[in-house]
Formats: C-alpha cells, structure tokens, sequence
C-alpha cells in the first residue's frame, strides 16, 4: 500500500501546486448583482429537513406546558 502524503498545514499557502498562480488574486466581485446575504446563502443548502416532525413536536409540547400551567 502506497504511503500517505503528509499536508502541510502552514499558514502560508502553497506556492509550488497546482493553483500558485491564482492562490493570491482578489475575490472576485460582480459588478451588477449584489453579494448574497449569508442566511440566503444558507438557506439554499438547507433545502430539507434533517429531522422532519421536530419543530411540530416541539410546538405540540410547548402548548401542552402552557395549557398545564
């Protein structure tokens, strides 16, 4: 089994690979659409429900708490 190839975790990127040319060019920006909100950028990789039923469970024992109390 070939050896694993150690990563350098420096904080300096690496010069020498594959992406050196482009590692320190500006982030790109448009010109004619506005940067997106980070919570729309969440939301499109949120498109479902991890544990579908929960909020509804939730909401059904906090009526349950405030009609007990």
């Amino acid at each position: 089994m070939p050896e694993a190839k150690m990563h350098d975790c420096s904080d300096k990127p690496d010069q020498t690979g594959k992406y050196a040319d482009i590692i320190n060019l500006p982030h790109y920006k448009s010109k004619r659409r506005p940067q997106m909100p980070k919570s729309s950028r969440a939301a499109q990789f949120m498109p479902f429900s991890a544990l579908s039923g929960y909020k509804e469970s939730i909401d059904n024992a906090r009526e349950d708490f405030q009609r007990d109390y």
